[in-house]
């Protein structure tokens, strides 16, 4: 039985990631800052989810995490946790990273969660990677990390957040990939969620199917790629 880790796993895209795994045969390891009523139902109807306390801002919880996990195998590490700032997109969120209204400590927050919470992870978990059959460590990213791409300007402590995280994945691939280790960054679409508000253009549900089959379908030139929900390759 193949296993996943998911972080951020109690509500929106990290609670649908845990859903179709254990729907289609997955292990689970569950992991969120404070378990949620549909994850615990979800562990609560499958053997196979469990679910683990986990703060990713917290490196020592991490690798007391990691010492109690030691010597499971980690098909996929995926890192799915992530904030947008301390308001949320979908409450004006956009507004509130605009240039000339800075929060600093807010924008620190984000990349401590955004970029440390997946460095600290892959260092602390790459051994239970490295064990497993498929040996991938996924961060989902976002379109708006693109400094291609970028024409409207803004979000400055998301958007800062995630074109570091494009680059951590990059340089992780490259690293990890003389142990087998594909390491990625996937845009997972404009999804319906808490964070990404009623407006956006895909259900979670379709999303997270979307992001599953690619990351089925990684392969060793795959490593170190800014991909999306759908199988596209974007620009850095």
């Amino acid at each position: 039985m193949p296993a996943v880790l998911i972080t951020g796993a109690n509500r929106g895209l990290g609670l649908e990631f845990a859903r179709q795994y254990t729907a289609s045969g997955w292990r689970v390891m569950a992991c969120s800052r404070s378990e949620s009523p549909e994850l615990q139902q979800l562990a609560g109807n499958a053997a196979a989810v469990s679910i683990h306390q986990l703060d990713v801002s917290d490196h020592a919880g991490i690798d007391r995490l990691a010492a109690e996990l030691a010597g499971q195998p980690i098909d996929v590490l995926l890192n799915n946790a992530g904030i947008y700032g301390h308001v949320a997109f979908a409450a004006g969120g956009m507004a509130h990273q605009a240039f000339g209204d800075t929060d600093f400590a807010s924008w620190e927050q984000v990349l401590r969660v955004n970029l440390f919470g997946p460095m600290k992870m892959a260092e602390a978990f790459v051994g239970h990677v490295e064990q497993s059959a498929q040996k991938k460590i996924v961060t989902l990213s976002s379109i708006v990390g693109s400094v291609a791409l970028n024409t409207s300007g803004g979000i400055y402590a998301y958007r800062t957040s995630k074109a570091a995280v494009n680059m951590l994945m990059q340089s992780m691939g490259i690293d990890l990939k003389k142990r087998g280790i594909i390491a990625v960054a996937i845009h997972p679409g404009w999804a319906r969620t808490e964070m990404g508000g009623a407006g956006a253009e895909i259900n979670a549900d379709e999303a997270v199917a979307g992001v599953i089959g690619v990351i089925g379908g990684l392969e060793a030139a795959s490593t170190g790629r800014l991909l999306t929900y759908d199988g596209a390759t974007l620009p850095y």
